[in-house]
């Protein structure tokens, strides 16, 4: 059986108690001294990326967008880019490149003044050299807090990394047996068991001649 202090506090609500903002936690930039330099505390986690020119997720974008400005119509956008780019005749290294950026089934038909068919091309699937050896475009940093970034990234102290004496003699085995044929080390099933590429061989062998420059393989000698 409750006493009447208990029931008496029962009966009654919780005491109002005055909550005021200077209370509140306030948080702070952990990271990066560029970003926390130029953080504004009135906005968003999304605002401020946006106006640094960052990135908050790689994946996309998976939600509500804010919008303080509609978009330009899509016509409008094309009628610039056309205006800004002048008329010029394919080589062949555009058709190669624009084999690799289309898609497989995916395909260009380049057409006269008159209509004419004069050149179709068809988009193919990369290789797996390909894949590798391609580097990205450089792009050009949109705000200055980008360019601060991509200048500490630049000036950053890198770590090298150093074959080990097995790796060493294992390379040198290969290049002994067949020089600076990548291919032949590839389909070499008694030295190269772990079935590395001939572009990743090529990388070993190009660290290891770093480490050793003087080493001169027994094909070529």
């Amino acid at each position: 059986m409750a006493t009447p202090q208990k029931r008496k506090a029962q009966k009654s609500g919780r005491k109002n108690t005055r909550r005021t903002a200077d209370k509140r936690h306030k948080y702070k930039i952990q990271g990066n001294a560029i970003i926390k330099q130029n953080w504004d505390k009135k906005q968003t986690l999304i605002q401020n990326y946006k106006r640094l020119g960052l990135m908050t997720s790689l994946n996309g974008k998976a939600g509500g967008i804010e919008k303080l400005y509609p978009d330009p119509k899509p016509e409008d956008c094309m009628d610039q880019e056309e205006d800004g780019q002048e008329e010029r005749e394919l080589t062949e290294e555009d058709i190669a490149k624009l084999e690799t950026t289309l898609k497989p089934g995916e395909g260009l038909i380049q057409r006269d003044d008159e209509g004419n068919v004069i050149r179709v091309i068809v988009g193919r699937q990369k290789t797996h050299d390909e894949i590798l050896e391609e580097e990205p475009e450089p792009v050009e940093a949109k705000t200055d807090v980008v360019r601060q970034l991509e200048e500490q990234a630049r000036n950053a102290h890198k770590n090298v990394k150093y074959q080990s004496t097995y790796q060493q003699h294992w390379i040198a085995q290969l290049m002994d047996k067949h020089g600076d044929d990548y291919k032949a080390m590839f389909w070499d099933t008694e030295l190269n068991q772990n079935q590395m590429t001939a572009n990743q061989l090529k990388k070993k062998c190009a660290q290891f001649l770093k480490q050793n420059p003087d080493f001169q393989p027994a094909k070529a000698k």
